[in-house]
């Protein structure tokens, strides 16, 4: 019980945060569609997300880190699906920003993302 007690924190605070860039998101790119002269609002809200995400992680691991000290190994798996579910946005986002070269890791992950 105490594991599923975990999950489920670290799911409402991985999920608050991500909900509420939602709703900001929903509510600017509805401002954006009324506006007279658009903008790039996407890629500010794609900047969030890194932002936020790249917050959460390295909370998480900080979380991680800190459980395997203590011993509470079972406890500390409940990061793991967590950071893998980042892991790939954050990734992802950072090749785009970053640019990248046709020998390096950024260019398979862009190709793998154009398939889906």
């Amino acid at each position: 019980m105490e594991i599923f007690k975990n999950f489920l924190k670290r799911l409402l605070i991985t999920a608050l945060p991500l909900l509420g860039l939602y709703f900001f998101a929903q509510i600017a790119f509805e401002n954006n569609r009324k506006s007279e002269h658009p903008k790039d609002v996407g890629l500010g809200i794609a900047l969030l997300l890194f932002v936020i995400l790249f917050i959460l992680s390295v909370g998480l691991i900080i979380d991680f880190v800190i459980r395997i000290k203590r011993k509470q190994y079972k406890i500390a798996v409940t990061n793991v699906p967590f950071l893998l579910l980042f892991l790939f946005p954050i990734l992802y986002i950072k090749c785009q920003m970053g640019g990248y070269c046709e020998d390096c890791f950024c260019s398979w992950l862009i190709e793998t993302v154009k398939h889906f």
